[in-house]
């Protein structure tokens, strides 16, 4: 009695989920023309790997912005850096893949880096937060965990039968990751008080990875079945 409407709820979800994998890709669907729109920072000198140096560059900046901001009264404003640092970050991650395609260096040691530092540098980022008083540290934990998750079965896709990284998500990709962390640091140098609210902020977004991760699991058992990758931008496929 009860395995048709089991079967009919799974089937609901999946449908609900097929059709919501098209339009919540976040900002991951709008990486073709941001790659074509910095394209020029990289001018003529820039190597893949000096870009991803930079990039690691621009996590440390971004991990003392945040520690700065909010231990020490006047370096308050050091939390509105943070936003421009995360972007620079972002630019460099783009532009790491983006060069190494132009030139012809794509590797799987490059890649293996380029995921490992994507990574490590999300830890460092945010989790320098768990050493700053007033953040709660069970939600911020919680947090870091998924990241590390949706990242590994994303990363986990591509070793499976018709192998593909996922980077299907609910708005928590890395770039919606460091635009959602951009907001926390604006928001809470114009109100500290919202520091108050901060378990509940990283609860939201630990919702959100949880779902990028129940998604990527469902597309790679499709792909392992035959279904073809299929990848959205704004432009189309």
């Amino acid at each position: 009695m009860l395995y048709p409407v089991r079967k009919y709820i799974m089937n609901s979800l999946n449908a609900v989920l097929g059709k919501l994998c098209k339009f919540s890709n976040g900002i991951y669907l709008i990486k073709g023309n941001f790659q074509k729109t910095i394209r020029w920072m990289a001018g003529d000198w820039m190597t893949p790997n000096g870009a991803a140096i930079f990039g690691i560059i621009f996590v440390i900046l971004t991990a003392l912005g945040f520690y700065l901001g909010f231990v020490y009264e006047k370096l308050h404003f050091c939390l509105l850096l943070v936003p421009v640092f995360l972007l620079m970050r972002m630019s460099m991650n783009a532009l790491d893949g983006l060069l190494a395609r132009e030139y012809k260096l794509a590797s799987v040691k490059g890649e293996l880096l380029n995921e490992g530092i994507d990574v490590v540098g999300d830890m460092v980022c945010y989790g320098i937060l768990y050493f700053i008083p007033g953040i709660p540290k069970v939600s911020l934990v919680i947090y870091l965990m998924l990241i590390w998750a949706a990242e590994f079965f994303g990363i986990l896709g591509k070793s499976m039968p018709g192998g593909a990284r996922r980077y299907e998500n609910f708005f928590s990709g890395k770039p919606d990751r460091a635009l959602w962390m951009g907001l926390f640091a604006i928001t809470l140098y114009f109100a500290p008080q919202f520091i108050k609210y901060a378990g509940y902020y990283f609860i939201g977004l630990s919702v959100l990875l949880t779902l990028t991760c129940i998604l990527r699991i469902k597309k790679t058992i499709e792909c392992s079945h035959g279904k073809k990758y299929e990848s959205y931008t704004w432009v189309g496929k």
